[in-house]
């Protein structure tokens, strides 16, 4: 029978997080594609606050705005469910700091995961790379 040998961690959310591997997580490459959608996703500010005025830009400015638009929702997306995967398998913080943190993950989504990249992701992978 085909369906036994299927695993619950490739379907629903258990799939979503383990997109990205363990060993790819915790690497160099990791650390400057999360910096990557970390600008990404702070550049649509301006876009989310109104602070655009859409009525007087000009279309290379259109052009532009669009192409921050679709990188900077990928890298919401990529950087949320990037920091949410490590949160679940690879964070060494306290228990109490863990819930603290799934709490400003979940609340702040892609924001949320701009903190937690600076405040937890990024040093501690910066010392596992450092320790080997």
């Amino acid at each position: 029978m085909r369906f036994a040998t299927m695993r619950i961690e490739n379907f629903g959310l258990f799939g979503l997080l383990s997109i990205f591997p363990d060993s790819w997580l915790v690497s160099r490459q990791a650390v400057r594609g999360f910096f990557g959608a970390v600008v990404a996703t702070l550049a649509l500010i301006p876009v989310f606050t109104g602070a655009l005025d859409r009525v007087r830009i000009t279309p290379l400015n259109q052009i532009v705005w669009g192409f921050i638009g679709v990188v900077g929702t990928l890298g919401f997306f990529a950087l949320w469910i990037g920091m949410l995967g490590f949160w679940v398998r690879l964070d060494s913080s306290t228990r109490a700091a863990k819930r603290v943190w799934f709490v400003v993950l979940l609340m702040g989504a892609g924001y949320g995961g701009c903190v937690y990249y600076f405040c937890v992701y990024r040093p501690q992978v910066i010392r596992k790379l450092s320790v080997r």
